[in-house]
């Protein structure tokens, strides 16, 4: 596999992914709107930062779209120049959009970059920046199978599992099911610690005897560690980012007329944690609301 590739969007996610392949020895072009988001990438050779996204596009077909809203996917594609003078599809861009978004916001996208000859495939990637700085992000890829089986290598590059879930909009789909879950399991993993201390148990001892048993998850021994320490300053996934998911969550859930009554529950943490202050610590955080809640002193 050719070893270089672009990336538009160098936030919290995307610049995990842009570093973890700059060390593993990739060319990356990359673009942002922010001068800072470009600068921390200045100590790299193998980076080489775009004053636009026609300037990325010039210089390399195989992009990926880490962005944090609708309207920056919007614009993004609206930026980028048509390929109608290309003689080959093969020869166009090919797209690889790893955002969380709204299923419909993906599919406007799709016909943006189809009018402009460019080749898409929705594969929104699972985990915090803590995976992704490790290369163990999972992705759930969708679209046409041509695009898709082009895509899959550059997604296995920093990605553990990639999943083909077929066609395009349902790698969103799948993402946003799957958000539930992180979102319920982080909540009662919180609530699992709190009552274990409250009745004497200790924070450590909780964590190892439940870890790799049927009721444990990849959450309870992920960040249930970050509960046992008490430190919830990692750059793992803050509060912002699930509590943006949860409109898109409940609108996809509405629309289908399906209820949510245990996720909205456990979301209620994620607010309460915001309003306490909690917003730019790791999600984990939940664990110190509760306590606070409980008058739990360790």
């Amino acid at each position: 596999m050719n070893k270089s590739a672009a990336i538009i969007g160098l936030g919290v996610l995307g610049s995990a992914i842009t570093e973890y392949l700059l060390k593993h020895d990739f060319e990356i072009y990359g673009f942002d709107i922010l001068p800072e988001a470009l600068a921390k990438f200045d100590s790299f050779e193998n980076f080489h930062p775009c004053s636009s996204v026609a300037d990325l596009f010039s210089k390399q077909k195989n992009i990926l779209l880490c962005l944090p809203a609708p309207a920056n996917l919007d614009s993004v594609m609206r930026a980028m120049p048509s390929q109608k003078d290309l003689n080959k599809t093969a020869d166009s861009p090919l797209v690889i959009e790893l955002s969380t978004l709204p299923v419909d916001a993906k599919q406007e996208a799709l016909l943006l970059a189809r009018d402009k000859h460019i080749r898409m495939v929705d594969s929104p990637v699972s985990g915090n920046r803590i995976v992704a700085l490790q290369g163990k992000l999972s992705a759930y890829l969708s679209g046409d199978e041509e695009d898709v089986l082009a895509a899959k290598p550059l997604l296995e590059s920093f990605c553990q599992k990639v999943t083909q879930v077929g066609t395009f909009g349902n790698g969103s789909k799948m993402k946003l099911i799957g958000n539930i879950l992180n979102l319920v399991h982080n909540s009662v993993t919180a609530e699992v610690m709190v009552l274990g201390m409250k009745v004497g148990l200790e924070p450590e001892l909780i964590h190892k005897a439940i870890s790799g048993t049927f009721s444990s998850s990849a959450v309870f021994e992920g960040r249930g560690k970050l509960m046992v320490e008490n430190d919830y300053a990692v750059e793992g996934m803050n509060f912002s980012t699930p509590i943006k998911d949860s409109d898109f969550i409940t609108k996809l859930a509405k629309d289908n007329y399906v209820p949510l009554p245990i996720y909205q529950v456990a979301l209620q943490y994620y607010l309460a944690a915001m309003a306490q202050g909690y917003q730019d610590m790791d999600a984990a955080a939940v664990c110190a609301v509760i306590e606070k809640n409980t008058n739990l002193k360790r």
